[in-house]
């Protein structure tokens, strides 16, 4: 657990020669981000510049901050899954920390990457022994090119069906029948298209509904008008198949 504090005694646990252009280029080059995540990403560059890529702030804050900043809302656990996604990047990591009386703090988080430094910039002062821990915590932290596709792709189906329930929640499908559909798409190991797919499955859920309403609408007037007539005399024997 490491020892919260000011943005300057948080240096200390810097693991880079922080530049927030760099940082923004480097993690807008690993992944496909939404409106909103590419400027989480751009208040996370800023918060980092004091303590040399280093910072700590509450979920709570950060979202407050955020709205402030960019006029928009999010909620909590948008925030949550956000930084969850950065670390699985490998682009900051979160740390547990203590203030200096012991009691628990916020996190501290820890830019990892940024783009490659420049020569002959002068680096951040660091204990030397820190230094090493930091390459080689560097080397070992970077994410396989084969792991990395596979959480762009996971990220890119997550948008894709978070646009599509917007979309289809206003057709009528609501949030129990979507994940339904999702979930049997997503157990299709021979799509090559998710969101073409899933777009198709749910317009087959929209048609069937339709096809459904319609049929219903036809044996209501059915059954108010022949059906009574019919079963009066007792000629007609009417069996309601569609509460089956």
């Amino acid at each position: 657990m490491l020892l919260n504090g000011k943005a300057d005694e948080l240096k200390r646990y810097s693991k880079l020669n922080y530049v927030a252009e760099k940082f923004v280029e480097k993690a807008r080059e690993v992944w496909e981000y939404s409106d909103l995540q590419i400027r989480c990403i751009y208040l996370i560059s800023d918060l980092a510049k004091k303590g040399s890529g280093v910072f700590s702030i509450a979920y709570s804050s950060f979202k407050k901050m955020f709205e402030q900043r960019f006029n928009l809302k999010i909620s909590l656990s948008t925030v949550r899954r956000f930084f969850a996604l950065m670390e699985k990047l490998n682009l900051l990591s979160i740390n547990e920390a203590k203030r200096k009386n012991e009691q628990q703090s916020a996190n501290i988080y820890i830019i990892e990457q940024q783009h490659d430094e420049i020569e002959n910039e002068h680096p951040i002062e660091q204990p030397s022994e820190h230094q090493n821990v930091s390459k080689e915590t560097d080397n070992k932290q970077k994410p396989l090119t084969k792991e990395l596709a596979v959480v762009k792709q996971e990220g890119r189906q997550d948008k894709v069906i978070f646009d599509l329930y917007l979309e289809y929640k206003q057709q009528g499908i609501d949030k129990k029948l979507f994940e339904r559909v999702v979930s049997e798409v997503r157990v299709k190991n021979d799509v090559k298209n998710f969101g073409g797919y899933l777009r198709g499955a749910l317009n087959n859920v929209i048609g069937h509904k339709e096809t459904k309403s319609r049929v219903k609408d036809i044996m209501a007037f059915y059954s108010n008008t022949t059906v009574e007539k019919y079963s009066s005399t007792g000629s007609v024997a009417f069996y309601n198949w569609l509460e089956e």
